[in-house]
């Protein structure tokens, strides 16, 4: 393959991928959103992560892809304007680590989940949830706060030059390609044994739970399989930056593998919907009731199908007859 056709690669990725991505993330999140606030899961704890993790994944989605979307037919602003700059990169950095870290805290929770000592079961709560996903929405708005002051306009382009690109590379290394893998690896694990455990002293844990551990780890490992590629690039761009007069034939190259990781970690804001669907039959059959629920109550002459049996049964009156018949 010809360097020479990578940006035609880059950009038919960046029109074609991301409006994909896009339309299918943020329908799956919305449907996110809609599942774990109805009945059936919204007295659970696990119910608070994934609706945050889905709310962050939509504004991951919209902050960082409508500009790209706007740049396809107009001149991209944050060439023109430094503020503009700061303000979508700290956004898009903030909802990033925010998502991640609700993944992590989704982990610990099904560790919480699955302990016999009180104190420790204890923080398994909706309201121990909330304050959680807010202490870590602190967090990570503070702790990103050296976007806005180190990041530069330079000859339009937007990003980190000098000491602080290389400060950069290794904060995200540590607190995207390390820290959140190896958490939700040891809870996850800790969550299993313990499961083990129980299993071997006939300690009874709920169906319904076992299916939201198995929502949770897919969810563990989308983001540890996406991560693992940029990782790689982000200890590659380390090393390269002490290289010298590099050929243009190689920047391309380099160019082009550091938004092909980036493109491939934003999947992970895209998939968690139909993950859940995947994964976790309850959660499957209760997205089919709302659906048949939905479509009866505006088609009411339609055939409904009853998830729990698969049975098909006919669920709607004909309102014309009601109506002759008042």
């Amino acid at each position: 393959m010809a360097v020479t056709t990578l940006p035609l690669i880059q950009q038919a990725l960046t029109r074609y991928g991301m409006t994909t991505y896009f339309a299918l993330g943020l329908v799956g999140n919305i449907c996110n959103c809609i599942m774990f606030t109805r009945r059936s899961y919204r007295h659970q704890p696990s119910s608070i992560y994934f609706i945050s993790l889905s709310i962050f994944a939509i504004i991951i989605l919209t902050w960082s892809f409508i500009p790209i979307f706007y740049g396809f037919n107009h001149i991209d602003p944050q060439t023109q304007s430094l503020v503009y700059c700061k303000i979508r990169f700290y956004g898009t950095l903030v909802s990033s680590q925010l998502f991640r870290y609700t993944v992590v805290l989704a982990c610990v929770d099904r560790f919480f989940a699955t302990r016999t000592n009180i104190r420790i079961r204890s923080l398994h709560s909706v309201q121990k949830a909330k304050k959680f996903v807010f202490i870590i929405c602190i967090i990570w708005i503070i702790a990103s706060m050296h976007i806005p002051i180190f990041m530069e306009l330079n000859n339009g382009v937007c990003g980190m030059f000098g000491l602080y690109k290389l400060f950069f590379s290794i904060y995200q290394i540590i607190f995207v390609a390390i820290l959140p893998p190896i958490l939700m690896s040891i809870f996850s694990a800790l969550t299993i044994h313990s499961l083990h455990r129980q299993h071997a002293t006939q300690v009874r844990f709920r169906q319904r739970d076992r299916y939201l551990l198995r929502m949770v780890i897919s969810e563990v490992l989308v983001n540890i399989l996406t991560t693992i590629p940029y990782s790689s690039y982000l200890i590659y761009s380390i090393i390269a930056s002490y290289v010298v007069n590099k050929s243009a034939q190689r920047l391309e190259i380099e160019s082009f593998i550091n938004f092909f990781t980036q493109f491939i970690v934003y999947l992970m804001s895209v998939v968690p919907f139909y993950l859940f669907l995947a994964t976790s039959k309850p959660f499957r059959y209760e997205f089919i009731n709302m659906i048949v629920t939905c479509w009866s109550k505006f088609m009411p002459r339609q055939i409904r199908i009853t998830p729990s049996n698969g049975q098909v049964i006919t669920a709607a009156l004909n309102a014309r007859t009601i109506n002759d018949r008042q």
